[in-house]
């Protein structure tokens, strides 16, 4: 099972008008250089402020938006795309990209995305403010990691699939299986004149465990 390309596009929409906002440059990327070559490592938990969701494809968007509404609303968190901990995804993924363009695109017309967006907190807190919504509510979270996979991707959305492939199989070539969600963690994306989709930055995560 490969990602949808769909779904990572409105995702990144989102993620990079976010980055607009702040009207200044994103993070450092050259620390994530080393990931262009897929690794198992230990992560930290990490405690979000997360956002459930059970949508359409278009429903996306209203996540994402809903997300960073309510984290700009939070007293002592950074809000300058330079300082934010990027947004991050876990989510089911039952599409097969193994079929032909036309079978998938059919797929994604009547597909719910179940999963959750979230951003990384930098600051410890007990409780957020309540921003109203009528479908979608958010919280705070810790994501538990352990041992991970993680391999960089930089390009297009639509080319992740061969990323997506090897690390798949470097997990497989190292005795381990995937053990969870899929994760994407959102670098860069579109949002800014500048950032073309060949420049585009995501860490692809899986949590994995001996077999």
């Amino acid at each position: 099972m490969f990602k949808s390309i769909l779904l990572l596009s409105v995702i990144a929409v989102v993620v990079g008008a976010s980055y607009l906002f702040s009207m200044v440059k994103g993070p450092d990327l050259r620390r994530y250089e080393s990931l262009k070559k897929p690794r198992i490592t230990t992560l930290p938990d990490t405690l979000v402020l997360e956002v459930p969701f059970e949508t359409s494809t278009d429903g996306l968007k209203n996540v994402f938006g809903f997300l960073f509404k309510t984290y700009f609303k939070i007293k002592g968190v950074p809000k300058k795309a330079s300082a934010m901990m990027p947004a991050i995804a876990r989510y089911e993924n039952n599409l097969d990209f193994a079929m032909e363009k036309s079978e998938r695109a059919e797929a994604f017309k009547n597909i719910v995305w179940k999963g959750v967006a979230a951003i990384p907190l930098t600051i410890d807190l007990q409780k957020i403010p309540v921003v109203e919504h009528e479908t979608f509510s958010a919280r705070l979270a810790r994501w538990h990691y352990g041992e991970t996979a993680e391999i960089l991707h930089i390009g297009p959305y639509e080319k992740e699939a061969p990323t997506i492939q090897k690390i798949r199989e470097f997990i497989a070539s190292q005795g381990y299986e995937i053990s969870g969600y899929h994760e994407e963690v959102y670098l860069r994306g579109p949002g800014l004149p500048w950032n073309r989709p060949k420049n585009y930055y995501t860490i692809i995560r899986y949590p994995v465990r001996k077999k």
